[in-house]
């Protein structure tokens, strides 16, 4: 795989590696996300209808809530396909998929990579880089990618590429969404994509464990730099006191960014002793990138995040005192 000199590929070119090649494998980001899956899913169904071998891959697997998604019942936790066209949606970095960028490096070395992004952070990873900074989700950039190829909108592919949307755009409400996420999100609807119901798998319901997960999160919740910083954390005992995992915290960090006067709002996760996993909201005054940067981390200029090689408590300290001068 070669490393792109830092610029978007033009959508022909994309089009052209999607329609010759015969095995398409669609990776998802690791503690993968709406945008992420609704994306890998699109791709897998454009593959097929296009006749090509397709597989879903995902190294955390896909969360049950995802469950109404086509195709997400064969998600694989590692590429099983030959080598041909990796499509990676929705990370930043090629490091942003998990362990499997390491475990099969050799692997990825033989594939050609194709990276749909909308991060501002990304560091284009690919042979081929489809990263547009200005859309509210990376289903909005597939969409058109899509249309463009004049593949037909059907309810399926409708329905995995508005889910994505929904989610990225926190339903319609973030900065990031614009008259064309809103036009291409109509046009999804048109096609058979059930909006109201989305909305309610992905933003709306809470099963119980999960409500009481959060409870536990909020309940040590606190504050710095005078109430300009708002964070909680999520550790192993209270998943293990819920009977959660990980991806039951999802829509934590957009719930606590509504705390009113704070510019900066942290969830610290904790994934092992020296391992902590750090989403960060900001008010449009503070770039939250900035403070992804301090550990390599990145994503957009108000949701951003990035994984720690400390414990919880040291990557707190870290992350308050650069987020404190900001």
């Amino acid at each position: 795989m070669a490393v792109a000199a830092g610029k978007t590929t033009d959508i022909a070119d994309v089009i052209e590696a999607l329609r010759s090649a015969r095995r398409v494998t669609a990776i998802c980001h690791e503690n993968p996300d709406a945008d992420t899956i609704g994306a890998a899913v699109a791709v897998v169904l454009i593959a097929e209808r296009l006749g090509a071998e397709a597989e879903l891959v995902s190294a955390d697997g896909i969360p049950p809530v995802f469950g109404f998604l086509p195709r997400v019942e064969q998600v694989r936790r590692r590429p099983e396909l030959e080598p041909d066209l990796a499509v990676i949606c929705d990370a930043a970095t090629l490091e942003r998929v998990g362990r499997i960028a390491r475990e099969e490096a050799d692997w990825f070395s033989r594939a050609k990579v194709l990276n749909i992004d909308h991060h501002v952070s990304s560091n284009f990873f690919g042979d081929l880089n489809l990263v547009d900074p200005h859309a509210a989700a990376t289903c909005e950039v597939l969409a058109r990618v899509a249309e463009r190829m004049e593949v037909e909108l059907d309810p399926e592919l409708a329905t995995a590429l508005l889910t994505g949307i929904v989610r990225d755009s926190h339903g319609f409400s973030d900065a990031a969404t614009s008259g064309e996420t809103l036009r291409t999100a109509a046009r999804l609807v048109d096609a058979g994509a059930p909006l109201a119901l989305i909305h309610r798998y992905i933003l709306s319901e809470l099963p119980y464990p999960t409500m009481a997960l959060w409870g536990k999160m909020l309940a040590v919740m606190g504050q710095a730099a005078d109430g300009r910083i708002v964070y909680t954390t999520l550790t192993q005992q209270m998943l293990d006191e819920t009977g959660t995992q990980q991806h039951d915290a999802d829509g934590l960090a957009e719930f606590l960014a509504r705390a009113k006067g704070a510019d900066v709002t942290l969830l610290l996760r904790e994934l092992g002793p020296a391992e902590t996993r750090v989403s960060i909201r900001t008010r449009d005054t503070v770039d939250a990138t900035r403070i992804a940067a301090i550990f390599g981390g990145g994503g957009h200029r108000q949701r951003a995040g990035g994984t720690s090689s400390l414990s919880v408590p040291e990557t707190l300290a870290k992350v308050i005192a650069a987020a404190a001068v900001l």
